[in-house]
């Protein structure tokens, strides 16, 4: 008659000590905790992974406007670029049709709330 394998070389003492339930729980609880904070400082506050971008047709009226209402210009056309952030500090250039020709407008971003300011034209 043959005895099994006993890998400790005692008969009856033989594989790998029992492992307690903490040891499997706790980094799963650890990763869940890191998880969670990742996506609340991500999404939620202070939002790191959300990008906010200006309405580029509502930012075109407004800088329209603007150059009619502040600034006295007969504008035909604004254009300005696509997807821009809402940052505070960030320029971005629009193109406008004053009288006919076409005049570069620098827009500044004041607030994180999308308030800009419109620069003269150049």
């Amino acid at each position: 008659m043959s005895t099994p394998y006993d890998p400790s070389g005692y008969p009856g003492q033989g594989g790998l000590p029992p492992k307690s339930a903490l040891s499997w729980i706790l980094p799963g609880v650890g990763g869940g905790a890191v998880l969670a904070a990742v996506l609340i400082l991500g999404f939620v506050s202070p939002g790191y992974f959300i990008t906010t971008v200006f309405d580029r047709d509502a930012v075109q009226e407004g800088v329209r406007r603007i150059l009619s209402d502040d600034y006295g210009r007969n504008v035909q056309a604004v254009t300005c670029p696509a997807d821009q952030k809402v940052q505070p500090g960030a320029t971005f250039i629009c193109q406008a049709s004053i009288d006919g020709a076409r005049r570069d407008v620098t827009i500044m971003v004041k607030t994180d709330s999308g308030e800009y300011e419109v620069a003269r034209p150049s």
